[in-house]
């Protein structure tokens, strides 16, 4: 058995060498062709096409959402103007509803504040006119148990829209 095996491995290297030999010359005779095409204005007429072909230059890919592609800028836009930005107050560093109101200061000729915490333990008094939270959130009324605070914030389209967030004062349980 191993005898026939042994007898057929000359032939089929023979076999491979003769292939390889030939793909070599046929390579060969495509690099002695000569190149035979006319130029444009030799070309006869019934070979120029009657439309003018396609250019895709400066023009929108019609299988791209017009509307994914508006909203991804206007995000990449506002979040490098957010990076520009740098929070002056470690309030600015946080969102809004992550604040929570200890305690409500009211003076009597109608001067309010307001005591938050942020999550990290930080106590801070805010007032009126007070900017807070990530989206530039002015702190707008404080009343006897709520804190009124509104954020200007951009939608999926682009547009601004103003959100009211009320912080409450939370009773301790006993």
């Amino acid at each position: 058995m191993i005898m026939k095996d042994l007898k057929i491995i000359p032939s089929i290297f023979f076999i491979v060498c003769f292939i390889f030999l030939a793909q070599c010359s046929w390579a060969e005779e495509l690099d002695n062709a000569t190149n035979t095409t006319l130029p444009d204005d030799e070309m006869p007429g019934w070979v120029t096409p009657y439309y003018s072909p396609y250019e895709a230059k400066n023009k929108t890919d019609p299988f791209v959402s017009f509307v994914k592609v508006r909203a991804y800028e206007l995000l990449e836009a506002a979040k490098r103007a957010k990076a520009q930005k740098k929070a002056s107050t470690p309030l600015e560093t946080v969102e809004v509803h992550t604040l929570k109101l200890i305690g409500i200061i009211n003076k009597g000729n109608g001067q309010t504040a307001a005591m938050v915490e942020l999550p990290d333990g930080k106590g801070y008094l805010i007032r009126p006119g007070t900017i807070v939270g990530l989206y530039d959130g002015v702190v707008k009324e404080i009343k006897n148990a709520t804190v009124v605070v509104e954020e200007n914030i951009m939608d999926i389209f682009g547009e601004s829209k103003q959100r009211t967030i009320n912080l409450r004062l939370r009773q301790e349980k006993e």
